[in-house]
């Protein structure tokens, strides 16, 4: 029934709505906003997503404020990741800095990185953007001083698979055809198709390429909404930035990854192939893949015809090592040999968040563990020092 909710919740938010709803939404969410934080603007530009029919974000940046402000309390446990300033327009950024300056505790600290990342990339002369930088790495700082060096010899679980039946994993595949865009197979699907002829019996969702020569977004999220099995999730873009001429750590968001959910629960992770030279590169707003650049050939998975890259056996070393040896427990963030982490602050802020949870998940060891491993952790004397490592 929760799998149904959500599915029929993400259908709807994220349908085109007719303007009583979308004005009636902004002055919920506006008043709401206004509520906690009072502060006008903060009120009006959540209003605003609203009334341009993003109103699912305006329910994130709602809720997103609740739990952040004096009403905090109503939501004591962790807190679903989200970027505040994600669609936010920058010369409101600083008023939510000035609103978050008057809040205390973890919860506000941490949001103060995502400002802070965003002020980065938003930053027009190379004096500010380090001003910025030094605060959030004393910030950071602060936050990581009593995390110790994690024990990379301890065994990881890695994620938990939901139930993911053949039949469900065949529909969700056969609900794909429907997108008009020459997909093929990645990852953890085609390893399947290719060692077992199969799906995993341990896989969590479906790993599906485009090129970004044959990719078109608007068009993307216009099948999914004419399909009566899939639903949009969201999007994670690509963002690394490089030092420019003036010595502006710079860059422009690339279209990277799309999430869409199946009516079984199922997700496909629609990821955007990216050329490089000779690569050819795949990733999300934390994460980098690259292979060899590759051609298509033709594959059977459970009995249905996909298309995947042509020499498995170089692509699937690429992205596993020992790809022929089955394992039940595997996390896309250590596993994969071809990975890199853009050098970007909003991912670092989500990094810093999740490895900072007092649960000591899997998901916090690994997030550690990238910190490390990636040079923004450091150990100095007694206590744990966070650096941009870049320069």
């Amino acid at each position: 029934m929760t799998v149904q909710l959500t599915f029929i919740a993400l259908r709807w938010l994220h349908r085109p709505h007719g303007a009583v709803l979308r004005h009636a939404m902004a002055g919920l969410v506006g008043t709401v906003v206004l509520t906690v934080t009072g502060y006008p603007r903060l009120a009006r530009e959540a209003a605003g997503l609203c009334r341009r029919d993003r109103i699912m974000t305006g329910l994130h940046r709602m809720r997103w404020y609740l739990t952040h402000g004096w009403t905090a309390h109503l939501w004591p446990g962790s807190v679903p990741l989200f970027d505040p300033t994600a669609g936010m327009s920058p010369g409101i950024v600083p008023i939510m800095a000035r609103w978050l300056d008057k809040r205390q505790g973890q919860r506000a600290d941490l949001a103060r990185l995502y400002v802070l990342a965003r002020g980065i990339r938003n930053a027009r002369d190379t004096a500010t953007q380090q001003t910025l930088m030094q605060g959030f790495q004393t910030l950071a700082s602060q936050l990581v001083a009593d995390m110790p060096r994690p024990n990379t010899t301890k065994k990881r679980s890695g994620k938990s698979a939901p139930q993911f039946t053949l039949d469900q994993a065949r529909a969700a595949l056969v609900a794909m055809s429907q997108i008009d865009m020459p997909w093929y197979v990645i990852s953890g699907t085609f390893l399947g198709a290719v060692r077992e002829g199969a799906f995993l019996a341990h896989d969590y969702d479906i790993d599906i390429g485009i090129g970004i020569a044959d990719f078109n977004e608007a068009r993307l999220r216009a099948q999914i909404a004419n399909s009566p099995d899939l639903a949009y999730v969201n999007a994670s873009a690509y963002l690394n930035l490089t030092r420019d001429a003036q010595g502006l750590w710079r860059g422009a968001p690339l279209p990277a990854l799309y999430r869409v959910m199946h009516v079984s629960g199922i997700g496909l992770d629609v990821f955007v192939h990216h050329p490089d030279g000779d690569l050819c590169w795949h990733g999300s707003a934390k994460h980098r893949w690259d292979n060899r650049a590759f051609e298509l050939d033709d594959y059977t998975i459970s009995g249905l015809s996909v298309r995947g890259p042509a020499d498995a056996d170089r692509y699937l070393t690429e992205n596993y090592g020992g790809w022929r040896t089955p394992v039940k427990s595997f996390d896309c963030s250590t596993g994969t040999p071809n990975i890199s982490f853009p050098r970007n602050p909003t991912a670092v802020a989500e990094h810093l968040r999740i490895a900072l949870r007092p649960d000591g998940s899997t998901d916090s060891q690994i997030a550690q563990l990238i910190l490390w491993q990636e040079g923004y952790l450091r150990r100095d004397a007694d206590r744990t020092l966070f650096v941009f490592p870049w320069d």
